[in-house]
């Protein structure tokens, strides 16, 4: 059940940053800045209402903001949610996944204040100044550590000063770790493993997807192919894919489409197979043959999932998976097609495939 925290210094966009990002990633939004302004009903826009909440008396000032704290860790407990709160990074820590820290130059963010507020550049900077000066110096009385710091425990750091609002959210999203499950032919979002899988990797801190392909019980190519495309968007290294059956040819075709430099973290191919299995419904995934060398250009961890009784996918066809990709095979013990018909509806080798593939960094951007 991921959660996103997105922080920042006042006018660098966190609200609209995690309410496009939580639209996109299909989450939902939480702004601690919204839940405390509701308390400075009086003050006449949002800049002054941030600023209201500073008068009040020192200590209920404290107690305020520390319930707040307290609510928001508990919206983060329930997981899938962005939240976008300015202490997020120190004070939900240990409740989220991956954590954001926005900043920008002092006139960029008089602009925007001037613009938010339509009045001048003047009053922008003096509102900006005013807020800066009142959150450090506030917040450093109820916490002891100065809130601009944060950027120190971020997994991501984005200076929003070039960048448009669309261009914030596609820099944040494609650092966060997403898994794609590309399901077999006749089968749904539910079936199989992919429930399970799909609990497992968001435990995790992972996003995961399982988008419903065209005319499963017909499936062609020419369909599957963009239907994964649209999906994915614009693949990253932190992007990975796990294929059953038919899905692993529609991955494998998806990588060739790839344009130059564009990469995927990893891919786990279950169940795959390089022939139509003597299936006609099949043809059309395997009647090009795959161009193996363009397809590691475009992602160069694989791991391989078979099983050693499977009545349709006779282990060459892992062992050429093995041998053209430079794959780690893994052989399951009497697993069938791993799918609802073999009874397998946990399926702990991709979640561990997953993990052993994704490796951790911090970006400035």
């Amino acid at each position: 059940m991921p959660v996103i925290v997105i922080s920042g210094k006042p006018g660098c966009g966190s609200s609209t940053t995690a309410k496009l990002l939580a639209k996109k990633l299909n989450l939902r939004h939480f702004s601690l800045g919204d839940y405390n302004k509701a308390h400075a009903k009086k003050a006449k826009d949002e800049t002054d209402k941030s600023l209201e909440m500073w008068k009040l008396p020192p200590e209920k000032l404290r107690k305020f903001h520390i319930q707040s704290d307290k609510y928001a860790i508990k919206v983060a407990k329930k997981g899938n949610v962005v939240i976008d709160a300015k202490l997020g990074l120190r004070m939900i820590k240990g409740h989220y996944d991956f954590g954001v820290w926005l900043t920008a130059s002092r006139s960029t963010r008089a602009k925007r204040y001037a613009k938010r507020g339509n009045t001048s550049l003047k009053e922008g900077m003096r509102k900006i100044i005013e807020k800066d000066r009142f959150e450090r110096v506030n917040w450093k009385k109820i916490y002891g550590f100065d809130s601009f710091s944060q950027s120190k425990d971020a997994n991501l750091v984005v200076n929003t000063g070039d960048k448009t609002p669309d261009q914030i959210v596609d820099t944040i999203a494609s650092k966060l770790k997403h898994v794609f499950i590309v399901h077999r032919w006749n089968a749904k979002p539910r079936s199989d493993w992919y429930p399970h899988t799909k609990r497992e990797l968001e435990k995790k801190g992972y996003l995961v997807n399982v988008p419903e392909m065209p005319d499963t019980r017909k499936p062609k190519l020419i369909k599957w192919l963009p239907h994964l495309a649209q999906a994915v968007g614009k693949p990253s290294e932190n992007t990975f894919l796990i294929g059953h059956s038919a899905g692993v040819a529609t991955i494998l075709h998806y990588l060739e489409t790839l344009k130059r430099g564009e990469k995927v973290g990893g891919c786990v191919l279950v169940a795959g197979w390089v022939d139509d299995l003597g299936y006609k419904q099949m043809s059309s995934f395997v009647k090009k043959p795959f161009n193996w060398s363009k397809i590691r250009k475009h992602c160069k961890k694989f791991v391989v999932i078979d099983s050693d009784n499977d009545p349709y996918v006779k282990l060459y066809h892992g062992k050429a998976f093995q041998r053209h990709l430079k794959a780690k095979l893994l052989t399951e013990h009497k697993k069938g097609h791993l799918d609802d018909d073999s009874k397998v509806k946990k399926l702990p080798s991709a979640v561990k495939s997953i993990e052993e593939m994704q490796n951790s960094f911090i970006y400035l951007y």
